[in-house]
């Protein structure tokens, strides 16, 4: 979309859509498909409405429903003074809808004035770092552009905002706004302190603030999604609703905390009892004590939170050697006991799948539900839980492969994605070169067969955007490249049949961990060393023969558990390779490819 096709619509509507395509987009000859062309570039894209006389028009953002708003969580770091003596020296910003993360904007700022030295330990950032920065006169146009039509949130956002109105010249940002410091003050109540590294520990969040904008950003745009979820559980329905929220005047108290005393700061597994005996909830944690601490210190907000804190009469743990053993066991506790509140735990299916339909002519991705049939020519992959996931996957299939984006009818010039030669039919290609050269390499990439080369394509135009400082642009790749990369992740270890290695990088140096899965579970998981190949194995030859730790993880109870492993590893962010695990050798070979790939990434990251 045109960078400023926000403000034309804006400032001139409601407006045509042939006037959109002539005036903005200079494409006169559009043959009465002018509308056609404008719904492909907004589609998605809650902030534009048809009104009855066909015309498009903004919509005010506080009127939206809150799942549907686009949302701006931004951050700045400053000089030390205030607005009106100091200055920005960096801004960080995440750009979320529907839950995710669809947009970054991160910049160094040159305030024209120094650093004060206790912001300078504080950040990191000096003054030589900022010297050649562009200025709040330079960035803030393209901030202005990038939370167009969004809502504007922030922790303690009037800060923020007053440090960007003081850029502006002392005009405030006409966007509306959401702060996360009074939206946690009254949806999650009891809490002793409600600074974002609080809330960050609360909610069992893994970014970590630092005082860095964009960090900063990211961090409260974790807690915000957490905050959502809680307004529409508190029947909030609308942003605007959420904008006049008022704080409740009472706080819960905090309640039954010595129940979490005597649990162990360990990995593990912990069960909420009530007075009968009678297994409520069952969850799992990193640290027992702090995560079950967070539930009797005033409750999250949640109704349901509530009401399971006033039924618990005692909390009984398991301990597990790692985070990894917590999570599978947690599954399977949680389908062997089925306890009331774990109702998110249950009946959790990968619901699409991505679908290639064989009988179109020039066939194209598309995410459809797993309730529909699968029809004779089609080609599915998955299933797959992330529509959103899928969604980011299709549209970076769309900068790889030159998809089909017209019917390659319409007389004259190619369509808008063919002048960029990113149109199959515009650019002469047959029904037959498409599947060729298209679809079975499209397949394949995502099945993991190959394809490689179109994923360090997308990289190295990711890192040209990069050293051409343009970052929103490198963000938005790099998400598309991850996009690809988990999906091609989960159906290697998810969908692979027979007993599979999956060998990955430890987070103790020197060490690669191995998972060994069978039919969806986990039967083996252990560390070794890359040169141990006798052991390796030993254990490789163990496993087959059936004599795996699959014991140590106890449960009958046959559970999805591959997809715990696959969201563990993408989580680690290291390199991954699933191996068929036919002979014992097989694995000492996978072992020692995956630990040269994670030394060749340490040197890369550190310039070697």
């Amino acid at each position: 979309m045109p960078p400023s096709f926000y403000g034309f619509v804006r400032d001139r509507g409601p407006v045509e859509a042939e006037e959109i395509s002539t005036d903005l987009l200079g494409l006169p000859d559009l043959n009465g498909d002018a509308r056609a062309h404008v719904e492909k570039l907004i589609e998605g894209d809650p902030r534009f409405r048809w009104d009855a006389t066909g015309a498009l028009r903004t919509v005010d953002a506080e009127s939206l429903p809150l799942e549907e708003a686009p949302y701006v969580i931004f951050d700045v770091e400053t000089t030390g003074s205030s607005a009106g003596k100091g200055g920005i020296t960096e801004i960080g910003a995440v750009k979320v809808q529907g839950g995710q993360v669809i947009d970054k904007f991160s910049t160094l700022v040159n305030p024209k004035r120094p650093i004060e030295p206790f912001v300078v330990r504080l950040t990191g950032i000096t003054d030589s770092m900022v010297a050649e920065a562009p200025t709040s006169a330079e960035v803030m146009p393209l901030f202005e552009e990038f939370v167009e039509g969004a809502v504007v949130v922030g922790h303690n956002v009037h800060f923020d905002c007053s440090f960007v109105a003081a850029a502006r010249g002392g005009e405030p940002l006409p966007n509306p706004t959401l702060d996360t410091l009074k939206l946690s003050r009254t949806l999650v109540p009891g809490l002793k302190r409600y600074r974002l590294a609080s809330l960050v520990s609360h909610f069992g969040i893994r970014t970590i603030p630092n005082h860095r904008a964009l960090a900063d950003a990211a961090a409260t745009a974790e807690v915000f999604v957490k905050l959502l979820k809680l307004l529409k559980s508190a029947g909030i329905g609308s942003v605007g609703e959420a904008a006049s929220l008022k704080a409740s005047r009472g706080r819960i108290k905090p309640q039954k905390g010595h129940l979490a005393e005597n649990l162990p700061r360990t990995p593990g597994v912990y069960y909420f009892v009530d007075k009968d005996e009678t297994v409520l909830y069952v969850g799992k944690a990193k640290d027992l004590k702090a995560r079950v601490r967070t539930y009797f210190n005033g409750g999250d907000g949640r109704r349901k939170i509530g009401r399971l804190v006033q039924e618990v009469a005692e909390v009984r743990y398991t301990e597990t050697e790692t985070e990894l053993k917590a999570l599978i066991f947690e599954d399977r506790e949680i389908k062997r006991l089925l306890p009331r509140y774990n109702r998110a735990g249950r009946g959790q299916k990968a619901s699409w799948f991505l679908e290639f339909d064989g009988n179109e002519p020039y066939p194209l991705p598309k995410r459809v539900p797993r309730t529909e049939e699968a029809r004779e020519g089609v080609v599915r992959l998955g299933p797959y839980r992330s529509a959103g996931v899928l969604d980011t996957c299709v549209e970076a299939l769309g900068r790889i492969f030159p998809l089909r984006r017209c019917d390659g009818n319409a007389e004259g010039e190619a369509c808008f994605y063919g002048q960029m030669g990113r149109c199959a039919p515009c650019m002469g290609m047959g029904q037959e070169e498409y599947r060729e050269a298209v679809m079975m390499p499209l397949v394949a990439l995502m099945r993991g067969e190959g394809g490689e080369e179109h994923l360090k394509a997308l990289i190295v135009e990711r890192g040209k955007l990069a050293a051409t400082l343009e970052f929103e642009g490198a963000a938005r790749l790099r998400d598309l490249i991850a996009g690809i990369q988990r999906i091609r992740l989960a159906r290697s270890i998810v969908s692979a049949e027979g007993v599979q290695a999956v060998v990955s990088p430890s987070t103790e140096p020197g060490i690669v961990e191995v998972f060994v899965l069978s039919n969806g579970r986990l039967v083996a998981h252990r560390g070794f060393e890359p040169s141990d190949a006798e052991g390796l194995e030993l254990f490789a030859g163990e496993t087959l023969d059936g004599h795996g730790d699959a014991t140590s993880l106890s449960g009958s109870v046959k559970a999805d558990e591959a997809r715990v492993v696959a969201s563990y590893l993408k989580r680690q962010g290291q390199p991954v390779e699933a191996v068929r695990l036919a002979e014992a050798g097989d694995l000492a070979a996978a072992v020692l490819r995956v630990a040269e790939r994670a030394e060749d990434a340490v040197g890369e990251s550190s310039g070697a």
